[in-house]
């Protein structure tokens, strides 16, 4: 019972998932690969919007675009002054809902020529197109917890969530510091460094980048759990709303 009971949330939590990012899809047009690199290698006028937060954008970003991470669209002084300009979000992929909570923020702010590049950054650098990097992070040996380890031992350590409020929608820890990975490096020194930091995001995309960054500032004990909040909800292990 409780192995289908996890099999049912896991399958409703992934269809939360693909909702969130298929509405936001609706009437947004999406740019390929091949087309967005022919307008940046003609120059055309245009901006390319990182999604994703300052940490991850510092870490390694498509040569030429701007950080607007998602939840800070508002007010960005990245976003071009025009709002006729094309304007296009993205991040780390398909399964990566920022590039569409950027669009979305930006469009309600009366843009009107909004793209996303769906297929993100994985997919440009597969295809070795520039990239800019200007914080070298150290290389980490990230310690991967299974949601079963870490229920075990969550006493003991300090759990660092690091989702937006959209992915916590789906259910949180007890305990857990929530630090939303675009405003953890202005709050990172919020978290203590006298126990085992557990860094849980998502979909486990973003873990590494954000132990590399808190590695950077003097943590030395840092864990993720593996597969991310997706697979701790898919085990049926408690969660509060």
């Amino acid at each position: 019972m409780r192995h289908r009971h996890s099999l049912t949330t896991a399958f409703l939590c992934t269809l939360l998932s693909l909702f969130v990012t298929t509405s936001m899809a609706a009437d947004i047009p999406v740019i390929s690969t091949a087309e967005l690199k022919k307008k940046l290698d003609a120059k055309e006028t245009l901006v390319l919007a990182d999604a994703l937060s300052s940490i991850e954008f510092k870490g390694k970003s498509i040569q030429g675009s701007v950080n607007i991470p998602s939840s800070k669209v508002k007010g960005n002084p990245n976003l071009p002054a025009d709002k006729k300009t094309l304007l296009i979000f993205y991040c780390l992929g398909p399964k990566c809902g920022k590039s569409w909570m950027g669009a979305k923020a930006a469009i309600k702010l009366g843009y009107s020529n909004v793209m996303v590049y769906d297929d993100g950054l994985p997919d440009w650098m597969k295809k070795q197109y520039p990239v800019s990097t200007t914080t070298n992070y150290p290389n980490v040996d990230l310690a991967r917890l299974t949601p079963q380890q870490l229920n075990d031992m969550a006493k003991s350590v300090t759990i660092l969530d690091i989702r937006d409020a959209k992915h916590a929608e789906t259910g949180r820890l007890a305990g857990a510091i929530e630090i939303d990975m675009d405003d953890l490096e202005e709050k990172y020194t919020t978290i203590p460094k006298n126990k085992k930091v557990v860094v849980i995001d998502h979909a486990a995309k973003q873990a590494l980048t954000a132990a590399k960054f808190l590695s950077m500032n003097g943590y030395k004990d840092l864990a993720a759990l593996d597969g991310g909040m997706m697979a701790w909800i898919a085990a049926g292990l408690p969660v509060n709303k």
